[in-house]
């Protein structure tokens, strides 16, 4: 998906919620939702496709040898960590928004609560780690321009737009995800 419809999805998505904030639950709807619950919440398959896809990348960086592959494990080691810590606060939540946009707030779903609390408590380290990375990318992608290998810096640039593209868009939907569930979702 192209990153101006993926922004466009996410935009739309938050302003349903925060306009659903503003509603009382329908109860008719919260009976019909209950019988739709998520088995659990996943980070949603396009983002975890993304990241693999990232990770297979560095993989055959890696794989040229030399100073290619030494930028590419730098780049690596400070793109391993900051992707497990996501994918265990930050983008799981993200898989409620279409059951969320349809007002589908279950009890179950606040089990993301503590997802969303500890990415809103962390939320200043990750973007400490995108400025690591992001110094990572340029150094990998300089020596991908020395080394005339245009995939590589084609993916230095997209990677550099997905930071972008979690700090402006995916950390804040997560968190409003949390802020929704905590305010709309029934107790057990």
């Amino acid at each position: 998906m192209h990153l101006h419809l993926k922004q466009f999805f996410i935009v739309t998505t938050v302003a349903t919620l925060l306009s659903a904030c503003d509603r009382e639950p329908n109860s008719q709807h919260q009976q019909e939702s209950e019988q739709a619950r998520p088995a659990s919440i996943r980070t949603p398959a396009s983002i975890a496709m993304e990241h693999r896809e990232l990770h297979e990348t560095l993989a055959r960086a890696a794989a040229e040898g030399g100073e290619m592959a030494a930028a590419a494990g730098a780049l690596e080691g400070v793109l391993a960590p900051h992707f497990e810590r996501e994918e265990q606060i930050a983008t799981p939540p993200l898989g409620l928004l279409p059951a969320l946009a349809r007002g589908d707030a279950t009890a179950e779903m606040r089990s993301v609560l503590p997802m969303t609390d500890a990415l809103e408590r962390e939320l200043a380290q990750m973007l400490r780690e995108h400025g690591s990375i992001r110094d990572a990318v340029t150094q990998f992608r300089a020596t991908a321009e020395r080394n005339g290998k245009e995939e590589y810096v084609r993916f230095a640039d997209d990677l550099a737009a997905h930071a972008r593209e979690e700090e402006e868009l995916l950390y804040p939907a997560a968190i409003l995800v949390g802020r929704y569930v905590a305010r709309t979702a029934p107790q057990q």
